[in-house]
């Protein structure tokens, strides 16, 4: 097996997260369940867990309690 060197991993690393932040920042593709999934799963993977204090985490509250519908048998 060969072995990759580890500058050539850290690249990689580092081109996955912008390519995700740049997701994040594009309209449409930061509304795609598919791709807020593949950001999900990065999150875990890298152990990295949002909590209430996390900046953005309160607007983000906020929209989700009034901009999103709520559909039969929600409360």
């Amino acid at each position: 097996m060969t072995k990759i060197p580890q500058e050539i991993l850290d690249e990689i690393a580092i081109l996955e997260v912008q390519a995700l932040k740049d997701g994040l920042a594009d309209p449409e593709m930061k509304k795609n369940p598919a791709f807020l999934e593949k950001v999900r799963k990065f999150l875990q993977q890298n152990k990295q867990v949002t909590t209430a204090e996390t900046p953005g985490m309160s607007e983000l509250q906020k929209v989700a309690e009034n901009e999103i519908p709520m559909f039969d048998g929600e409360h």
